[in-house]
């Protein structure tokens, strides 16, 4: 790294380019080739204040680049009023930097107004594509924001240049998805071919226009598409077994899912049945199968002797479609592949075992456990492993650079409050020089200045103005006659007592016990016994509230988080019990449950577990807000692509054409199936699916759905989770120890 001594802020011009073009033409040095980017400069993030302060007239004009690394690479920097950097190309495929109209574009683009201008957008198609019935002036919207887009796409256009290299527009991947996805809604709405449906399609990839809007969002992203190119290797692993599983599976029991137990015409039934049927050797009628009590599909048998036998009767014959509608079966290579995808899911694994059972036989159980062990098991762990680690990698390469910032900004403080001591002993060494009168009188202004400087910054890191705390020190400050100093005293070592706050402690976990002894019906008798011990806990609860107060005076008391917290809990204990006969506020009595989280105060460990866990959701925040963000996009593309078809077709799913618990045809039905899919019960609403849209259209959505939301996002959630709960675990073995 170069060294960190910075360099001020200076406008970029004319002279600057052409010392650039001098030395990109010269051949590179030893040191240019051990040159790195900085991290602390990247594109994104704030300058350091160590490089001065911005100048108003320095805001979204084109600078030399701070960065040494890009010294010869011919580029320069603009930062807005958050002192964000953006880096742009000075030369090849675009407008001069000192052009007007891509000075205009370059301000328009750095501003944050703009980028809040086109979120904001963006979450407006989002509502609107999540609904199934436009407004009437929907059409108008939706062409105003196409307009929007496409302005967004100009001035990328001319801000960046036409080029696949660095900072050029198309040198990033979400710029082509955003403009094929605006050039595509262009073609599709003006020209006279029908593009209707797959213009809602392409349409809703604008959805995730969200994640380069979110710096956090689009890190987790690139990390995953990094991550997902690791996993290559396993992936293709995977396909390979799976198909050699699908091909035992085919050599098993192929056709054995069609055997049913049929009625074995009488002598007098002969001549009806052969009628009925027109062929008495393959029979399809399934009146003549035999059903279990309850059961939807007809019972399965086998000609082994370890397999289902059918009643008296019946015989044991190929006939009929497979089970689940002819959905499950090892007739061809497509459907054992979805067959042993399923078992490696472990999604309604048993159904598939007792079919097979039933059919082949029991001793097959043992193909069954090989897969549940290669896939369920070894593989499925191998691929979470590997992700973990590639997960892991990105987040050690990420906290190296972190750390290497954090030197870098710590050398540069370093340097800097060096200048100023410098700076402050060149000043008094002159100072000293001078007679004696103006030394002493400048010495003494030298240090009013330093301490008036430390009182403005310690007034500017005060929560609150000086008059709330003038306020709070007259009145909240009870120190008025010995005597009540006395009683302070006396109450302050009863209350602070190690076993009053073991009494305390109990008496917290005796309150738990109470609420957990709350059920329906109760009789009488137990819920005045659950009233009386629940105001007897608030009396105690409010009692060492007061006692507190007396002894650390009110200013002291809520000074503490704890001591907020238990007042909020002692306040809506007695609002409780003044408002518990009103109608409509019973649900105050949910709230009694946060009365547990008090035991953080006087339990060390669950104070740390909870704080562990908080922790662990603010670093998820991100990767959260991905998961969501997938999903919603999943629900749409469901919505857009089978909603319709739902409500068509509603017939082949339901008897009663209703339409069932599950399906897409609102945007809040599609949002839960596609929550159902990640949370691994995949296979049922997939049969639906083949029935309203076909086999071709729905495996390539849930295939997308289980393989990039379950596998890819969803996992990385859980292990973030897990390593704070280890974090957790591996404390309390040290405290222990």
């Amino acid at each position: 790294m170069a060294s960190p001594e910075p360099k001020g802020l200076v406008p970029f011009t004319r002279e600057c380019l052409e010392v650039m073009e001098q030395h990109s033409a010269k051949k590179p040095s030893e040191e240019d080739k051990d040159l790195k980017p900085n991290c602390d400069l990247e594109v994104g993030k704030e300058l350091p204040f160590v490089y001065g302060n911005l100048p108003q007239a320095m805001v979204s004009e084109p600078l030399e680049d701070v960065d040494p690394y890009y010294t010869n690479k011919r580029t320069f920097i603009v930062l807005n009023k958050k002192r964000t950097i953006f880096r742009f190309s000075a030369t090849w495929c675009t407008l001069s930097p000192f052009n007007s109209i891509r000075r205009a574009t370059i301000k328009i683009l750095v501003h944050p107004f703009f980028r809040l201008f086109i979120l904001v957008s963006v979450l407006t198609d989002c509502i609107f594509m999540s609904m199934t019935d436009l407004p009437k002036w929907g059409p108008a919207l939706q062409n105003t924001l196409l307009g929007i887009y496409t302005f967004e796409i100009l001035v990328k256009l001319i801000a960046r240049g036409i080029w696949a290299g660095p900072f050029y527009f198309f040198g990033d991947s979400w710029n082509w998805l955003d403009f094929s996805v605006t050039l595509f809604e262009h073609i599709s709405r003006y020209s006279p071919l029908n593009f209707i449906s797959v213009f809602r399609i392409m349409r809703n990839l604008r959805i995730l226009k969200i994640i380069p809007l979110n710096q956090g969002l689009k890190s987790f992203a690139a990390i995953l598409i990094r991550c997902l190119k690791k996993l290559t290797v396993v992936i293709i692993l995977t396909l390979f077994f799976l198909s050699v599983f699908s091909l035992i599976g085919m050599g098993l029991f192929m056709g054995n899912l069609k055997h049913k137990c049929l009625r074995w015409p009488q002598e007098n039934e002969t001549d009806m049945l052969n009628n009925r049927t027109g062929n008495p050797y393959y029979i399809r009628e399934t009146e003549n199968f035999y059903y279990l009590e309850g059961e939807r599909y007809a019972l399965l048998c086998g000609n082994r002797s370890d397999a289902s036998q059918c009643p008296e009767g019946y015989v044991c014959v190929k006939a009929g479609v497979n089970p689940d509608d002819g959905f499950t079966n090892f007739d061809s290579f497509g459907w054992a592949l979805l067959a042993l995808f399923r078992l490696m899911t472990q999604d309604y694994p048993e159904a598939l075992y007792h079919q097979i059972l039933y059919a082949s036989g029991k001793v097959y159980m043992i193909f069954f456990v090989m897969i549940s062990f290669w896939f369920a098991f070894y593989m499925a762990s191998l691929f979470l492993g590997l992700l973990a680690i590639s997960y892991e990698e990105e987040k050690q390469t990420a906290a190296e650079k972190a750390t290497i910032d954090q030197e870098f900004q710590k050398s540069l403080s370093e340097l800097q409050e060096e200048k100023i001591t410098a700076e402050t002993k060149t000043i008094q060494i002159e100072m000293k020089k001078r007679p004696s009168t103006s030394m002493i009188t400048s010495l003494d202004a030298l240090d009013d200045a330093t301490i008036s400087h430390k009182e403005e910054l310690k007034k500017s890191r005060q929560r609150c103005p000086f008059c709330w705390y003038r306020f709070a020190k007259t009145f909240l400050i009870w120190d008025c006659s010995p005597c009540w100093l006395k009683l302070k005293q006396f109450v302050h070592r009863i209350i602070m007592d190690p076993f009053i706050d073991l009494f305390l402690t109990i008496c917290i976990i005796l309150n738990i016990n109470f609420l957990a002894l709350e059920h329906y019906p109760m009789s009488l008798e137990t819920s005045n016994i659950l009233s009386i011990g629940n105001v007897v806990f608030i009396g105690i609860f409010t009692t060492e509230m007061i006692f507190k107060i007396i002894a650390m005076h009110p200013y002291g008391y809520f000074q503490v988080g704890w001591n907020i917290y238990d007042s909020l809990i002692v306040f809506h204990g007695l609002a409780e019990l003044y408002l518990t006969n009103f109608h409509g506020l019973v649900i105050l009595r949910s709230f009694r449950v946060l009365r547990i989280f008090r035991l953080g105060r006087y339990w060390p460990t669950f104070k740390i577990l909870m704080l562990t866990l908080c922790n662990s959701i603010v670093a998820l925040k991100d990767l959260v807000l991905l998961l969501f963000t997938f999903i919603f996009f999943s629900a749409v593309v469901g919505l857009n692509l089978y909603g319709s078809n739902y409500k068509k077709y509603v017939c082949n799913i339901n008897e009663d054409c209703q339409l069932p618990h599950w399906h897409m045809h609102d945007f809040f039905h599609s949002f839960l199936n596609v929550f159902r899919i990640l949370c691994g019960e995949w296979i049922e609403t997939l049969w639906d699916c083949f029935k309203v849209a076909g086999q071709f259209s729905c495996i390539p959505f849930y295939l997308m759905v289980i393989l990039i939301g379950k596998l890819l996002v969803s996992n990385p959630c859980f292990k973030t989770f897990l390593e704070n709960l280890c974090i957790v675990v591996w404390h309390f073995h040290n405290v222990d120890l």
